[in-house]
């Protein structure tokens, strides 16, 4: 342990993964945390994986899979929450669970992967839906109410009956396996098949779990944690600074029809830029045309990759970092943030 104090602005991805680094560089963390901001919103898949050291967290499984998806895809991604199945570990023929829900069409969605899949995917009644106002309920409060050990073995009991009689080698289930953490593994165990959850795009456990699993990590670490807004860096006081504070979901603000159409909604002394320079719009005397910015009208959208400047240690200032999302011309990926937050945060406690 040092004597430097290193504050970390952003509770995402970028902003857990520079905090655990600071803090095993043996640095003082604070991390002062605002509003959700897109790893909350993440559904679970790790696209991009980068070739650099990335954080443990008790959440994700890194390396390449493939993950069957609520659109009746099939997709390759490059890590993927715990819970997710990933049917390169899969066998077939695989159950698909067949559940009283308007949201999850069991038959369709065997239909769709058989197509795409040789091993065989079959739909079968599972009772898993167990209270008549669960129908009405969001995938994530399903999934909250798995996270109990007795609703987790209801759960188990009612898929094993679903697999009598069949030769299957796993169980593909609607995103409701757990909150407080993945429970995929403890379901896989009592059934005695792999299970997983199938990817959605919006309304799953996904972010939730990641919140969890960060808080459990900043606990274990001895991070200090703030909620709170900040208005201006030099504030913080601070040794370090790292600015994980995200795209257009957390630090930069878009205002169309200005002469400077992007902004940090803080201040701070570093530099928003684009393509390696700072950032300069074209426009007229009524602003900026948005299209000039937006795909598909620019080949190369200034929406998504404008940013702060960094050098190659992602240093934006003196005494200042920056990682993640709010960075310039950076993937927009969750591997990307956790990658460049773990770099900025070993830098910032050194």
């Amino acid at each position: 342990m040092t004597d430097r104090n290193v504050v970390v602005v952003g509770g995402g991805a970028a902003g857990t993964a520079a905090a655990l680094a600071a803090r095993e560089g043996g640095a003082h963390v604070t991390m002062v945390r605002g509003r959700t901001g897109a790893t909350s919103l993440g559904s679970g898949a790790l696209d991009g994986m980068p070739d650099a050291e990335l954080p443990t967290l008790d959440l994700f499984e890194f390396g390449a899979c493939h993950i069957a998806t609520s659109a009746g895809t099939i997709r390759a991604a490059a890590g993927r929450d715990r819970a997710l199945a990933d049917l390169d570990a899969m066998r077939g023929p695989v159950l698909v669970a067949r559940v009283s829900h308007p949201a999850w069409d069991g038959d369709a969605l065997a239909a769709a992967f058989a197509e795409l899949d040789s091993r065989g995917f079959v739909a079968r009644d599972v009772g898993l839906v167990l209270h008549p106002e669960e129908r009405a309920m969001q995938h994530a409060e399903i999934a909250a109410r798995h996270d109990d050990a007795a609703r987790l073995a209801r759960a188990a009991e009612r898929i094993r009956d679903a697999l009598s009689g069949g030769n299957f080698g796993a169980v593909l289930l609607p995103p409701w396996l757990g909150i407080d953490r993945p429970r995929a593994r403890e379901l896989s165990d009592l059934v005695g098949l792999p299970c997983g959850e199938v990817l959605v795009p919006v309304d799953g456990p996904a972010g939730l779990r990641f919140e969890r699993a960060r808080d459990r990590s900043l606990q274990n670490a001895n991070v200090e944690t703030i909620s709170g807004w900040i208005s201006n860096v030099s504030s913080l006081d601070a040794d370090a600074i790292v600015l994980a504070t995200g795209g257009l979901l957390g630090g930069l603000s878009y205002t169309p029809a200005t002469r400077a159409p992007f902004a940090l909604g803080y201040e701070a002394p570093v530099t928003l830029g684009r393509d390696g320079r700072p950032f300069v719009a074209p426009g007229s005397i009524f602003g900026v045309a948005p299209e000039s910015l937006l795909w598909p009208y620019a080949p190369a959208p200034a929406i998504e990759s404008v940013g702060i400047l960094v050098d190659t240690t992602f240093r934006a200032a003196p005494n200042i970092w920056a990682c993640g999302d709010a960075l310039e011309g950076r993937p927009r990926t969750v591997l990307a943030a956790l990658a460049t937050g773990r770099a900025a945060g070993r830098a910032a406690s050194r």
